[in-house]
């Protein structure tokens, strides 16, 4: 495969990791100020009920809180470029001021909280706009050298997937981030928060879900809920000026693939 320079490409982190299984809807409670869904497996006790609520501003600290202990450090490209440094505080301004760019104030976003109140799931969504060419103001003016490197890539497989115009005028819902509590994995919370976007979405007119998946699990995950990939870009074939891969994951992370599900 013919190998792409970096610096001839250059929109913000999409989705990352999360290995999820299935589950299932029992009911839904009634809508009042959020979404509220009670959600059950055969076999689990009370201790393991959640429901889904709607991401808004007053969250926002809690939420980026729980992306710094399940999401920032442990997301395959942040990994392979070590963009968070080492402590337990540590963080990354600049994918902070990302997740709280519009996601928590656009009644897109979602969480699964316990009945005790603990976020244990997080879906941070917004609607696609059409890329530019020329590479935007804000990764130009980014200062997190580490972090415009995946400003920079996700910009290229935004222009990527649209290359055709295929999406033109059409409103597209972006999942950008997925993440789930680990002692939650292997229980369905990431299937539940996405089929739940989705539903949403539905509701409100859009025409697509697209998640740009930088995980393998992620990207199985949107797979079994039938999104179908449409873009597929190896990391080894993403390099530098000297040909050198410029994220290098851990296995079994070899590509970002973009999956996408007609509503």
């Amino acid at each position: 495969m013919e190998k792409i320079r970096a610096s001839n490409l250059v929109d913000v982190m999409r989705i990352d990791s999360d290995k999820t299984t299935t589950t299932t809807f029992v009911k839904e409670a009634s809508k009042i100020s959020r979404y509220s869904l009670a959600d059950s497996v055969d076999g689990l006790n009370s201790d393991m009920d959640y429901h889904i609520e709607i991401i808004n501003k007053d969250d926002k600290l809690r939420v980026l809180k729980f992306l710094r202990r399940f999401f920032f450090r442990d997301e395959p490209l942040n990994q392979s470029i070590q963009l968070i440094p080492e402590g337990e505080d540590s963080t990354c301004t600049e994918l902070e001021d990302y997740c709280s760019h519009s996601s928590f104030e656009n009644n897109l976003s979602l969480m699964a909280v316990t009945a005790n109140g603990a976020i244990i799931g997080v879906l941070l969504n917004d609607k696609i706009d059409p890329p530019s060419d020329e590479e935007p103001e804000y990764i130009e003016s980014c200062k997190n050298a580490k972090f415009k490197k995946i400003l920079r890539l996700l910009h290229h497989i935004d222009k990527s997937v649209n290359v055709d115009g295929q999406f033109r005028d059409l409103n597209v819902l972006e999942i950008k981030i997925i993440s789930v509590d680990t002692n939650w994995r292997g229980k369905g919370v990431g299937k539940t928060l996405i089929e739940k976007a989705i539903e949403i979405a539905k509701e409100q007119g859009f025409h697509y879900a697209r998640a740009d998946c930088s995980s393998l699990f992620s990207g199985k995950l949107c797979a079994r809920i039938g999104f179908d990939a449409i873009y597929k870009l190896n990391y080894n074939d993403y390099v530098d000026e000297e040909g050198k891969p410029i994220f290098s994951p851990a296995s079994p992370h070899t590509a970002v693939v973009s999956y996408v599900k007609k509503l």
